[in-house]
């Protein structure tokens, strides 16, 4: 079961890179938000960078989701479509 995973997870790097061309735009953008969220707030807080740090986190958080959605809708469907045996 845990190789059916692995399978999963690594089949759906496209879409990752996907959607994180879709929320992100660029390289820079990814790492920017990935720089704020391991940046404690109150930090970007006395630099002026709140809100610029409070959107690249949620951004970062959407894309996760999403990427989680995505892999756990597929196996939903996997497991209802065509593990079952049923036609």
């Amino acid at each position: 079961m845990e190789t059916y995973w692995i399978i999963l997870l690594v089949a759906n790097l496209p879409v990752y890179f996907g959607l994180g061309w879709l929320v992100f735009d660029s390289w820079e953008g990814f790492f920017d938000a990935v720089k704020f969220w391991l940046k404690p707030d109150i930090l970007s807080w006395f630099r002026g960078e709140y809100w610029e740090d409070a959107w690249a986190e949620l951004k970062l958080f959407g894309w996760v989701a999403m990427c989680a959605v995505m892999v756990a809708a597929e196996h939903w469907a996997l497991q209802k479509w065509i593990f079952t045996g049923t036609p």
